[in-house]
């Protein structure tokens, strides 16, 4: 059998408040790596979040499996796929029926048609700004939920899928205690048969109090395409929309979803 312990790489990762260090091959851990790789494993509590020591190696092994499609979904590509997509726009009431939508359909070559730019202040200010008389909600896109920062401020933690996520395995994240800033906190959906990320969903957290109506929340599902690479099949982010004076009257979601997959395009040198 190899030696699957070979130190060829040394990550540190803060996972559901514990400093975990993996020492293994690079890339995505397989089932056999990964067990092999646990009496290696060395945990210690490092900040307020609630886990038992026995259940960091579990969390850090689903943190892998999830981290490959988030990963993905945002490389570069030097032969990115032809995509056909869909982005919409909705207006609904409170109960969620729709008032008004508007759909808009493209070809993209790229491997993150759905990608926004994310602030660097996120974890100063929040994921809740002002800007401005406008008030914008960020969510937790792929890239910046492999990013360090948010490792570093987020407890996570295994949950059981009920309901619609029967089946499937939860990696749930939470902001640290204390936090006062507006965060979020949601799911990252994993099928335990393949460690295939399936989607994360979210809410927010200390928000602005005429944003509280329970119904604010986002998605982001993903799909693992023929070349092996992942992208981002289907989104939407919906958010409280205001009318004078700060009175809650809806609410507005922006999303797109994947059609079509057409073959890779190679990009042309400069």
């Amino acid at each position: 059998m190899p030696d699957l312990l070979a130190p060829s790489t040394v990550r540190t990762l803060r996972i559901a408040g514990l400093l975990v260090w993996l020492t293994g091959l690079a890339g995505v851990a397989t089932k056999t790596a990964a067990q092999a790789r646990l009496p290696e494993l060395k945990t210690r509590a490092t900040t307020p979040c609630e886990i038992h020591p026995e259940t960091a190696a579990e969390t850090a092994d689903l943190w892998l499996s999830a981290q490959a499609a988030l990963a993905s979904s945002t490389a570069s590509d030097s032969n990115p796929p032809l995509l056909l997509i869909q982005k919409w726009r909705r207006t609904l009431t409170r109960s969620l029926s729709l008032i008004y939508e508007r759909r808009d359909t493209s070809l993209v070559t790229t491997r993150q048609p759905f990608g926004t730019k994310t602030p660097s202040n996120l974890e100063r200010v929040g994921y809740v700004q002002r800007m401005f008389h406008s008030v914008i909600f960020y969510g937790p896109d792929p890239d910046e939920i492999i990013t360090e920062r948010f490792l570093r401020q987020h407890c996570f933690r295994r949950v059981p899928g009920t309901g619609e996520t029967e089946g499937l395995v939860g990696l749930a994240f939470d902001p640290l205690p204390r936090q006062s800033n507006p965060d979020v906190s949601g799911t990252l959906w994993i099928d335990p048969k393949t460690g295939a990320l399936r989607h994360v969903e979210y809410g927010w957290t200390n928000p602005p109090f005429w944003a509280d109506q329970g119904k604010a929340r986002g998605r982001t599902d993903f799909v693992r395409l023929a070349d092996g690479g992942w992208v981002t099949q289907r989104w939407y982010i919906r958010l409280p929309k205001l009318a004078e004076g700060y009175d809650f009257s809806g609410y507005v979601e922006e999303g797109g979803e994947l059609l079509a997959v057409g073959p890779p395009t190679p990009r042309r040198k400069p």
